[in-house]
């Protein structure tokens, strides 16, 4: 291998991101081999130890490299193809098509130590979201060091040409008048990464396994490149062995097409025909096909753990239920022997802090139940089952079989005093799939599937936090607008609620409210945290959390408890 040693330069972001940095940094310019990889060279313009030099348990250090890569793509391969514009690239002297994009790495400073997994985490809009699962305060903290103490490596690749700050690409634009960026590269470059690590001695770090993960933009990203094929390379190998698309729903991104914009919220304008991953008939267009069952897909498909907030089943036209339902929403479907699905039962899009606060456009406190106390129960599951086959957690979502999965008009929302009625929603319509006759139908009504609640309020089927099994509150998918700010018969984009119970049955019958208050549920503090403790072993037992989480999550508990008990809060009353 040559090393090459540049001068000083400037780096230049995409025009596209509307961003110009100036960075003058001594790097070195790395090429990688061709044959292998379509990455073709990387520069490194900063390495440093991560965390200050912290040393995570026997992994011990890690160090932080950030980046570029520069790519070449084929436009003969089949694998290709399938971008749409790419037939109006410009090429190089070799016949292929250019793009550059930045990349970011945490990885142990003695690789022996890892685990051999990479988890390649696709940002959402330019930041990093893998880092949540270390439970800190940021997406770019440390926190108590899970990730790290656990042995990954995590790498971060630009794939979004339209974002103004943060991890991004550049690609190049059509050769026409129009002169717009071909967006469906971003695909390619996440892929190419992916084999870059796994199959090309030159690259910065290596890995056996390849474990992807994205989260709500970046998770319906990974269901579009499941999709679309790319997790075959150009040379036929498969890249990712684990996937989990989080906080997705059925929905996929808006980026391989002319004028995409990826960047969007995805609101109600990103749910097409094929929802579910094998092949079912619509009903409505007659069309058969599935997310992974048709001719691109079908080969070299990862392990998958699809994982959803409550959210996803309420609002903003999702539709999660359709992943684990036929097409029409009228019966339950198998899933493939390489998906899991769960539903974080009672949860919003991503939690917010304790303790609950209003974000100033809700009628309610938004939700803080934290369900990434599951998400790394899973992480370790998905792992284990890609490293030693070890047979995973039972899936945990609604069915239509057991009743838990129904529509609106059945769900039976209890009459809690100053709560807006939840009985005027809607799951919105499909938008238009290019690749299918007739676009899929677009325009047709999606159906509005909901898990099933009990006497509080709160979801009874999937993944249920101890603190939905043992409650203080009840705790939501959906939040209504303050009349002042927005329509109160629409939900704010992502959010959930926080509506406590009463303290006692005097208070609570004073408001009409039908919910027990916390006296008539717990003798006192300590029969509850007992009852949190039990909740959590089961969980446990069922590996849908990890054991050492316990304390923690009986510890946010005690302070839940003291934080009702102790001063003024938001009540019904």
């Amino acid at each position: 291998m040559i090393l090459f040693i540049s001068k000083i330069l400037s780096l230049k972001l995409s025009p596209n991101r509307n961003l110009r940095i100036q960075c003058f940094l001594l790097f070195c310019l790395i090429p990688a081999s061709q044959a292998l990889a379509e990455v073709t060279a990387y520069e490194v313009s900063s390495r440093q130890p991560y965390a200050n030099g912290e040393s995570f348990g026997d992994v011990g250090a890690y160090e932080e490299i950030s980046g570029r890569l520069y790519y070449e793509i084929d436009p003969a391969k089949a694998q290709n193809q399938i971008i749409v514009d790419l037939q109006l690239a410009p090429l190089n002297a070799r016949g292929m098509v250019e793009m550059v994009g930045d990349f970011q790495i945490i990885a142990p400073l003695n690789p022996q130590r890892g685990n051999g997994i990479a988890l390649v985490d696709i940002p959402n809009r330019g930041n990093r979201m893998s880092l949540r699962f270390n439970q800190g305060s940021t997406n770019q903290s440390a926190g108590d060091g899970y990730l790290m103490q656990e042995g990954y490596t995590l790498v971060w690749v630009g794939w979004e040409f339209d974002v103004s700050s943060g991890l991004g690409i550049d690609v190049p634009a059509t050769t026409d008048a129009a002169a717009v960026p071909i967006s469906g590269l971003g695909f390619a470059a996440a892929r190419d990464i992916a084999a870059w690590i796994k199959y090309s001695p030159d690259a910065l770090v290596s890995a056996e396994y390849l474990l992807s993960f994205g989260l709500s933009q970046s998770g319906r990203f990974l269901r579009s490149f499941l999709y679309l094929g790319f997790n075959t390379d150009e040379s036929g190998r498969q890249v990712y062995d684990a996937m989990i698309p989080h906080i997705a729903g059925s929905s996929r991104i808006d980026l391989n097409r002319r004028a995409a914009t990826p960047i969007s919220q995805g609101q109600f304008d990103a749910t097409a025909f094929p929802f579910a991953d094998a092949a079912y008939t619509d009903p409505i267009s007659g069309l058969r096909e599935g997310l992974l069952e048709n001719p691109r897909a079908r080969l070299n498909q990862p392990r998958i753990f699809y994982t959803n907030s409550a959210v996803e089943y309420w609002g903003g036209g999702r539709v999660a239920a359709l992943v684990h339902s036929s097409p029409d929403g009228s019966q339950d479907i198998e899933l493939p022997a390489n998906v899991r699905f769960y539903l974080m039962a009672g949860t919003q899009h991503s939690p917010t802090a304790f303790p609950p606060e209003t974000d100033g456009n809700g009628q309610f406190p938004s939700n803080h139940l934290n369900y990434w106390w599951h998400m790394r129960a899973l992480l370790s599951a998905l792992s284990a089952w890609i490293t030693e086959d070890i047979e995973p957690p039972a899936s945990s979502h609604p069915s239509r079989a057991d009743n838990t999965l129904v529509e609106l008009d059945q769900l039976n929302f209890p009459g809690i005093p100053g709560v807006h009625s939840v009985t005027a929603l809607g799951a919105g319509i499909r938008v238009a799939n290019d690749l299918l006759e007739g676009q899929g139908a677009p325009g047709a009504q999606l159906p509005y599937l909901l898990p099933r609640v009990n006497e509080d309020g709160n979801e009874i089927s999937g993944l249920l936090h101890p603190e939905l099994q043992v409650p203080l509150a009840t705790y939501t998918g959906w939040n209504f607008y303050q009349p002042a700010l927005g329509d109160a018969d629409s939900l704010v984009t992502n959010l959930g609620s926080y509506i406590p119970f009463s303290l006692d049955r005097t208070t609570r019958e004073s408001v009409n409210d039908p919910r027990l208050s916390v006296a008539e549920r717990y003798t006192d503090k300590q029969d509850f945290l007992d009852k949190i403790a039990a909740a959590t072993q089961a969980g446990i037992d069922k590996r849908y959390i990890l054991a050492s989480d316990m304390d923690a999550i009986i510890d946010l508990a005690s302070r839940h408890w003291d934080l009702l008990h102790s001063q003024p809060y938001w009540r019904t009353e």
